[in-house]
């Protein structure tokens, strides 16, 4: 009796399995409800920074929706119809006739979204975040999150805010990043917690915050699993007017 060889193919490249990757790059910013650091309103400073830097997704914080104080301006459309990007914005609480909260925009088509409301203290103010699922060039797809923890001075909004959010992505199988304005330092206990799931990406990076003359990091880009993901470039972008914090790039490959 003849035996059959079976042979598997392997694609090999420069003597390595060939693995394919998805190149992402990530901005996130906290616009100060687009007030800039001479008091006044300019969305198209905003805008300017995504311009300049080419991100395929941005996490935005402090966005107004139709508010009275930026004159009932939507601003994350305004946003989109000068990058031509998709949006997602996640209200955290109504304000002054509108409301305000977290944004999303993205170079990619976004097939599913959702706001996950953060747990807050009484009498202190509401966060959330937004949560979309991208489709990407050949039909792979991550999470996408925008998020603002709590500013207060004591930490427990924060330590529950950044439970919640590690519980909500712990068992993900889907590639997650997680971006924003998380008010807590690096050593923070809030920051260790995200970093049981998610790996800092710009954990190279020193202050944010303000933007004129930056003394404490505040703003993060992190990724999970950590296993799908390697970082090839972070940056914090030297824009000292256009809102009180500074802008966080990152330039990543999914695996």
């Amino acid at each position: 009796m003849k035996k059959m060889l079976l042979i598997t193919m392997v694609c090999v490249a420069g003597g390595a399995l060939f693995a394919q990757t998805q190149k992402v790059k990530v901005l996130t910013y906290n616009i100060h409800h687009g007030e800039n650091m001479k008091q006044v309103l300019d969305i198209q400073g905003i805008a300017n920074v995504i311009l300049a830097t080419n991100p395929d997704l941005v996490a935005l914080q402090e966005v107004d929706s139709a508010t009275g104080r930026t004159s009932q301006s939507d601003q994350l459309k305004e946003l989109a119809s000068i990058t031509g990007m998709y949006t997602y914005f996640a209200k955290a609480m109504d304000f002054d006739g509108g409301g305000y909260g977290t944004g999303i925009l993205s170079r990619f088509p976004i097939s599913s979204n959702t706001t996950l409301l953060l747990p807050s203290g009484k009498g202190n103010e509401p966060r959330a975040a937004g949560i979309v699922t991208v489709k990407l060039p050949g039909d792979s797809s991550l999470q996408f999150v925008t998020t603002h923890l709590d500013a207060g001075k004591k930490a427990g909004d924060r330590i529950a805010q950044a439970n919640e959010l590690a519980g909500y992505f712990r068992a993900t199988a889907t590639p997650v990043i997680i971006a924003g304005d998380f008010n807590a330092a690096p050593a923070s206990k809030e920051v260790n917690i995200l970093k049981e799931v998610f790996m800092d990406a710009t954990s190279q990076m020193g202050p944010t915050f303000p933007s004129d003359s930056p003394k404490i990091k505040l703003d993060y880009i992190m990724i999970a699993p950590k296993h799908r993901w390697t970082v090839t470039g972070a940056r914090i972008i030297e824009e000292t007017v256009a809102s009180d914090h500074r802008p966080v790039l990152c330039e990543l490959e999914m695996k």
